[in-house]
């Protein structure tokens, strides 16, 4: 009896074949025609009349910037808001008003990591010494440090005096009011079923946060955002943003150069023939004039935030290099996916750079993994940021601003913190 020959492996059922990704392109591209008729002005035309629509980033960007910068940052944001041409989606303001305590918690820290540079020393006590200049010229400089570290105390408690009340901040109360915070009308069901439909396709934007705890959702309620403006007000809208992930724009060399197509086009539908582009903040400021000096200063943090959260990550199933993006506070994590072999594992930002393990794996003390956590000191009450190992035992020894009590505190091996009274000894 001969055998039956199989079938060949390109011959698949229909029942295994999924017509909505075999025509993908349809779906994405509806009018082809019209897509390829489409003509989008220079930038330098649209910018005299297009909705201007910040992004988090954005917001951000001045925490790394100098006082006559934001000045220069405002006075454009109050002209555009003037116009009735600035708009700031309600999914902005709540990730400012999630991140804006990193950004002062890594302005402490920085502050920390240099001055601690210099005060770690206490004066020597060698008395066969006593009375030789050299040794006595030492112990001054070392007392010039304990004068820098009460000046540091108070620089702190300046700092943490601002609370919600920081320069940035109160600079945009004046700018960002009722009237210009967008909220978008959607259903909650039917907004998370169109996130997941886009994120197995891949369909921009949002995909590439697909591994967050919300699944990236605030990316798509942006841009949903985006679309429902452009449909009420049918105009070119300059989205200014830093965010480069390919989620967003098309990317060469490492940088994004323009807006995913499918982005563009499903703009263009929505909002009956308008442009859709993306600048960031310095591209923005000059095309609107300002001053040269403010702009070398916010292109300079710029450069700086996307060479720190640009980060080179090395699969560890399949050794497969590739970038992914990885806030820039110390403790900062992520949950890449390699597109080589379909693994997921985790990164984490710690002070000797960027930490890679599979899920549930061990986490060995030599990794130096930290997170931040908000302690009270035991004798005055007041609360003390600190960077703590995530690993069991894990010890800091903190110094309290506010009345300069040195204590301990340590990682429980449930993961929560112990603080200690016990008081720092005396350096021999």
């Amino acid at each position: 009896m001969s055998e039956v020959p199989k079938p060949p492996k390109e011959e698949q059922s229909q029942k295994d074949v999924s017509i909505e990704r075999v025509f993908l392109a349809n779906d994405v591209l509806p009018d082809a025609a019209a897509a390829l008729a489409d003509r989008i002005d220079a930038i330098e035309d649209a910018i005299k009349t297009a909705d201007i629509i910040l992004d988090t980033n954005v917001l951000l960007l001045p925490y790394g910037a100098g006082a006559n910068s934001l000045k220069e940052i405002i006075a454009v944001f109050k002209d555009l808001k003037g116009k009735g041409r600035l708009i700031l989606p309600a999914q902005v303001a709540r990730e400012f008003v999630k991140n804006r305590p990193n950004k002062l918690s890594e302005l402490q820290q920085g502050i920390a990591d240099k001055i601690g540079r210099y005060v770690g020393m206490e004066r020597l006590s060698f008395p066969i010494l006593e009375g030789v200049v050299e040794y006595e010229q030492i112990n001054e400089a070392i007392k010039k440090n304990a004068e820098l570290k009460k000046a540091h105390s108070a620089l702190l408690k300046k700092i943490r005096s601002w609370e919600w009340n920081d320069p940035v901040n109160t600079a945009y109360r004046e700018v960002f009011t009722t009237d210009i915070i967008i909220e978008p009308q959607f259903k909650r069901e039917d907004t998370l079923a169109e996130l997941l439909r886009r994120q197995k396709f891949l369909i921009p934007p949002g995909y590439k946060d697909s591994s967050k705890e919300d699944l990236g959702i605030g990316d798509f309620l942006i841009w949903k955002t985006i679309l429902e403006i452009g449909a009420k007000n049918k105009k070119d809208i300059i989205f200014v943003s830093g965010d480069e992930k390919a989620d967003w724009q098309h990317r060469a060399g490492g940088v994004g150069f323009l807006p995913r197509y499918e982005l563009v086009d499903e703009f263009r539908r929505a909002s009956a023939g308008s442009s859709f582009y993306i600048i960031p903040l310095s591209s923005l400021l000059e095309l609107l004039q300002v001053k040269s000096t403010s702009v070398a200063e916010i292109k300079k943090e710029e450069a700086r935030i996307q060479q720190t959260i640009n980060v080179t990550v090395e699969c560890p199933y399949c050794d497969v290099k590739f970038e992914w993006h990885l806030a820039e506070h110390l403790g900062a994590s992520a949950a890449p996916f390699c597109s080589a072999c379909g693994g997921k594992f985790h990164i984490h930002r710690t002070r000797e750079g960027t930490t890679i393990h599979k899920p549930f794996e061990r986490v060995t003390k030599e990794a130096s993994e930290v997170a931040l956590e908000k302690v009270v000191c035991p004798q005055c009450n007041k609360e003390v940021d600190a960077w703590l190992g995530i690993y069991p035992k894990a010890t800091a020894w903190l110094s309290c601003a506010n009345c300069e009590y040195q204590f301990p505190i340590h990682r429980k091996f449930d993961g929560s913190v112990m603080i200690s009274s016990a008081k720092k000894p005396d350096n021999p």
